[in-house]
């Protein structure tokens, strides 16, 4: 499944774009915060959906500017976007955290360095979970953002309040 052609194929339901405002627009959502996908990665799917036949493309040019592609999603490009909104609905996916590795290893720290390497720990969760709290309270008052939007920012919010928590419940054990 992928997730990027799910993504760039749901995008071009609304309107047809370029590459390029493509990836401005996923950057404005700080998408890659949410999902594993870069620049390049959107550049290469949006080829790859051309050539498999999902997406409609024409050049134009305007004015001074140099020409630009403008893609579209074409009839087989919304079965295939209905068959990954299937297969995503079937499939929760797998979910690993980066500190994954640091959390298996902390124990085997002594007790000091431990301790300061969970406070670390616990002050860096701090730093996403105010800027993302603040962006959802801020995005839930627009009538711009789509509800789905607000809904992953929520969910987000509500990621980083149990981590935060859960991370003094790490503190406490390992004291």
């Amino acid at each position: 499944m992928s997730s990027i052609d799910l993504i760039i194929l749901g995008y071009l339901k609304n309107k047809e774009k370029s590459a390029y405002e493509m990836v401005k627009e996923f950057d404005s959502w700080s998408l890659n915060n949410w999902l594993k996908i870069s620049s390049p990665s959107i550049y290469k799917n949006i080829i790859k959906l051309c050539e498999n036949g999902y997406l409609n493309s024409r050049t134009i040019k305007e004015g001074e500017m140099p020409e630009k592609t403008l893609y579209s999603i074409n009839d087989k490009g919304n079965t295939y976007f209905q068959e990954l909104m299937e297969e995503s609905s079937k499939n929760i996916g797998k979910v690993y955290f980066d500190f994954n590795a640091f959390i298996v290893n902390i124990e085997k720290l002594p007790k000091e360095k431990r301790k300061e390497y969970i406070e670390n720990f616990k002050a860096k969760i701090k730093e996403p979970r105010a800027s993302v709290e603040l962006r959802y309270n801020y995005e839930k008052e627009q009538t711009h953002i789509a509800d789905s939007g607000v809904l992953l920012l929520e969910l987000y919010n509500e990621y980083f309040k149990v981590l935060e928590k859960w991370s003094e419940k790490l503190s406490a054990f390992f004291e």
